[in-house]
């Protein structure tokens, strides 16, 4: 039932230009989310997020998307009534793109509130019971999953305190002196298996770079298989990048390795990235 309800959602993606409209003669209360947490155990690592979106059903019908902080309208005819409210987030950091996020539990409210009163609270979301983590890495501890690449004269490196995000934050980097290396390319230490023909399989991270940056999976025969290219991003940022169309397109691979590589751009370039909370998940 929340599968399909969650799968239902992504037809109502043409939505997001201009929230469902509603008629001000229908009695209506209006809520605000001040702001978004995700309440995290032991084993799911940092509780950052980027939902930028909220999906909002009424007594099981579905009544529009609001950016997050922005009213949202509960039409409740003087009854009570039942609210579901899904995160949403810009796939792979393409605004255009937007959907719900499947692997958060959506929330419940049962209740009767006075026709335009508004209510603003926070909203905490927790990971639901059917996400597998097949892999996390936050650098916190006394090593990291994370090895260098063949073709690769720099690994990752423990961040300067200054740079790190959490805790601890992972740094690749080619200095401007170095005339041989050209590229750094690090990738996880173990493979692992992911679901093919799958959509819901995605890597969770954070990151800040100063040029754009590749992150693709490596097959069992080294093959190199680009998902996505990650823009320069001054400040810390938070993308959830689809691998899906990486696991199943051929070829195909019974397990994947996870791999990030960034380029000198012209010999005086000195490029890095900053990367902290890797989470490799699928439902």
């Amino acid at each position: 039932m929340r599968l399909g309800l969650l799968f239902g959602l992504l037809f109502s993606l043409l939505l997001l230009g201009s929230c469902k409209k509603y008629s001000a003669a229908d009695p209506a209360f209006f809520m605000t989310a001040h702001k978004i947490n995700v309440k995290t155990n032991s084993t799911q690592g940092s509780g950052s997020n980027k939902i930028t979106d909220l999906w909002l059903y009424v007594n099981g019908k579905f009544q529009g998307v609001y950016p997050v902080g922005h009213l949202m309208p509960i039409i409740t005819n003087n009854s009570s009534v039942r609210i579901n409210v899904f995160p949403g987030i810009k796939n792979s950091g393409i605004s255009d793109t937007r959907t719900s996020w499947p692997f958060y539990d959506f929330l419940t409210f049962d209740t009767l509130v006075e026709s335009g009163k508004n209510i603003g609270r926070d909203f905490t979301f927790n990971y639901n019971a059917t996400t597998t983590f097949t892999w996390t890495e936050d650098f916190d501890h006394s090593g990291f999953s994370i090895q260098k690449s063949a073709i690769s004269g720099y690994s990752m490196a423990i961040a300067p305190a200054a740079d790190a995000f959490e805790g601890k934050s992972g740094k690749m980097e080619i200095p401007a002196t170095d005339p041989i290396y050209s590229v750094a390319q690090v990738e996880s230490s173990s493979y692992y298996t992911l679901p093919q023909g799958s959509s819901n399989v995605y890597l969770e991270l954070n990151y800040k770079c100063n040029q754009e940056f590749v992150v693709g999976l490596i097959t069992e025969d080294g093959y190199l298989k680009e998902a996505i290219r990650v823009n320069p991003q001054v400040n810390w940022n938070k993308i959830y990048i689809q691998l899906s169309n990486a696991v199943s397109n051929p070829p195909v691979s019974n397990k994947y390795k996870v791999f990030f590589r960034t380029l000198k751009s012209d010999e005086s370039s000195s490029p890095n990235v900053f990367l902290d909370n890797i989470k490799l998940i699928y439902l």
